[in-house]
């Protein structure tokens, strides 16, 4: 979508250049993953900065919140911090300075402390691998991902982050709960396309919704009743545009489904009424395409 709303408004110049961003975009996913890993350990290095200057105190008048080694001894972000695989990769990609950014890891770490999680977490006598990883998901799924001063840290680093943020988040909370002693690398990995027709399909959604911009926006000017094409909001132009790509390319997909998709996409990225008027907008394109037999679908029923 970001794509062709990119290229609509350029006037569908230097195309080549928006697919590139396109794909920029896709593979910055990883970026932020390891970003939030790095985040992880940088937590990790604070609280053992703060440990180690709590037992320098002359008077050992000291916080428990800070004289409790546990936090700076969580087994899993240890071996995370030490994993030298892990270490090597996020070196290798030079998009963060945490000594720059010091103040999100400052605010995060501060949050924790003061939290509820971390009461418990310090109270517990247990000390396992299990206790130390439910702390790690704990924090990460209510208080680091959950801060809206962590989500403009994010959006300024990246443009098209705060879109892949749920995916990123959920993608790690998964490799947190599967980690296991001594192997946290196991899930670390993860491919951006589940096999090769993924990827065709972004290719092929792009191409197709790129050529056919013109021809489908005639047909949306048939339906867009009362309405100027010129008078629609572009995000909404842009989405029905790629529905219509989807509907007519895309043999396998089913018609509710691609429906449903762009129908959740202008809730999303469009005005609070635009679902409706898109709703409304690809039901009689739907219709139109039946009749003409543009509309041909593989398996038993075209809205399945």
């Amino acid at each position: 979508m970001q794509y062709l709303y990119a290229a609509e408004i350029s006037d569908f110049e230097d195309t080549k250049e928006h697919y590139n961003n396109l794909i920029s975009s896709i593979h910055s996913i990883h970026y932020l993953f390891l970003l939030q890993i790095s985040f992880l350990i940088e937590i990790l290095k604070k609280a053992e900065d703060k440990y180690n200057i709590s037992q320098q105190s002359v008077t050992g008048n000291v916080s428990d919140k800070y004289s409790n080694k546990k936090l700076s001894e969580n087994i899993f972000l240890n071996d995370l911090a030490s994993n030298l695989k892990i270490v090597e990769l996020l070196k290798s990609n030079d998009f963060i300075d945490w000594e720059v950014d010091y103040k999100y890891v400052n605010m995060i770490y501060d949050n924790i402390i003061n939290s509820e999680i971390y009461d418990s977490y310090m109270k517990s006598k247990m000390n396992s691998f299990a206790e130390d990883l439910k702390f790690v998901y704990d924090i990460f799924k209510d208080l680091i991902i959950a801060d809206e001063k962590f989500q403009s840290f994010i959006e300024e680093k990246n443009i098209y982050w705060m879109d892949d943020f749920p995916l990123v988040n959920t993608l790690l909370l998964k490799y947190l709960k599967n980690s296991t002693r001594n192997n946290c690398e196991k899930s670390f990995y993860f491919k951006l396309f589940s096999n090769k027709s993924d990827k065709k399909y972004a290719d092929d959604l792009a191409n197709h919704s790129l050529r056919n911009f013109e021809s489908n926006n005639e047909l949306i000017n048939k339906y867009a009743a009362n309405w100027d094409i010129d008078r629609l909001a572009k995000v909404d132009l842009v989405i029905i545009n790629l529905a219509i790509s989807e509907l007519k390319e895309f043999r396998d997909i089913p018609v509710k489904v691609t429906l449903n998709e762009y129908i959740e996409i202008s809730k999303d990225y469009s005005t609070e009424k635009s679902s409706f008027f898109i709703n409304g907008i690809l039901d009689r394109i739907v219709k139109d395409l039946m009749k003409n037999n543009s509309l041909i679908k593989e398996g038993r029923g075209l809205r399945e």
